[in-house]
């Protein structure tokens, strides 16, 4: 039984998606090292002090979700079908995580990769995120099969999985038309994404 999320909790989820609101729109018009913490948190209605318990930085409401992209992929992780090969549990997680949201296709995600790649200052920050997310997946994938798939290799098909993710979605967000505010379309995104993925993993055996 699902139990509702009580009046405070509301408020809180309102006001971390106010956040992230402001942060799309500032980031977006005065770029990310004009924006203040102060003017996030003026443009969200809660004081600079309320801020900080909802993110510790500016650079965590550019990655608000990635936790919870991680948990939901760990789920899926958790509970392989049977006969289900490690690439196919690895495909199936992306699926089960891209269903949940749209954080890597929409809005957000646009602004967030055009960021990383126009701001050297970010960079560093989100390549500790993505190594972060690797190896949080790689762990997931070892225990999924336990004595029967290498740490190296499940290491690689993660860091496979992770690289193509990352690098189309450079790609394909980076483009003038979509990195410049024009609307994507979700679907070719998604589409893009999972023939990438395919193409990364099909070397490791289970994807047709």
């Amino acid at each position: 039984m699902t139990t509702k999320p009580g009046l405070r909790e509301r408020k809180k989820e309102r006001t971390r998606k106010a956040l992230v609101t402001a942060a799309i729109e500032l980031f977006g018009t005065k770029g990310y090292e004009e924006t203040t913490i102060a003017e996030l948190a003026e443009a969200a209605d809660i004081s600079t002090r309320t801020f900080f318990s909802y993110f510790a930085s500016k650079e965590e409401v550019l990655f608000e979700g990635t936790p919870l992209k991680l948990e939901r992929s760990a789920s899926v992780l958790a509970e392989p079908l049977p006969g289900e090969r490690p690439a196919e549990l690895l495909l199936r997680s992306f699926h089960f995580v891209l269903d949940q949201d749209t954080d890597l296709t929409g809005d957000l995600a646009k602004l967030r990769t055009r960021l990383i790649l126009s701001t050297p200052a970010l960079q560093p920050y989100a390549l500790r995120k993505v190594l972060e997310g690797q190896r949080e997946l790689t762990r997931g994938l070892i225990a999924a099969y336990p004595g029967e798939l290498d740490p190296v290799v499940a290491a690689a098909m993660t860091g496979a999985l992770v690289g193509a993710l990352v690098s189309t979605i450079a790609a394909l967000l980076g483009r003038p038309e979509t990195a410049g505010g024009a609307p994507a379309d979700p679907e070719q995104l998604r589409a893009e994404m999972e023939h990438a993925l395919r193409t990364a993993l099909r070397g490791f055996g289970g994807l047709a």
